[in-house]
């Protein structure tokens, strides 16, 4: 079989980004270790409710500040935004 030829690198720049791949500045990264079972627990119920693991994390940490107190995250996000203006 015939190998597939590179197709030659034009300009010599990268390409460019999409825009709005970058999450706006009040979103911070972290990272989370799972067990591999729980991983593929949320793997498995995030396939079956059509939806993304991400989604089933932020319900985690809405009922966990809802455990301690905190307001819910729509109300947390908001009375940042207006403490940021």
């Amino acid at each position: 079989m015939a190998k597939r030829r590179r197709s030659p690198v034009s300009g010599g720049s990268a390409p460019a980004k999409p825009a709005g791949r970058w999450p706006p500045s009040d979103i911070k990264h972290t990272s989370v270790y799972l067990p591999e079972a729980a991983y593929e627990a949320l793997r498995q119920v995030a396939f079956d409710e059509r939806r993304k693991i991400h989604d089933l994390l932020m319900e985690g940490v809405e009922l966990a500040l809802k455990k301690r107190g905190y307001p819910a995250l729509a109300d947390l996000k908001a009375k940042w935004q207006r403490k940021e203006r």
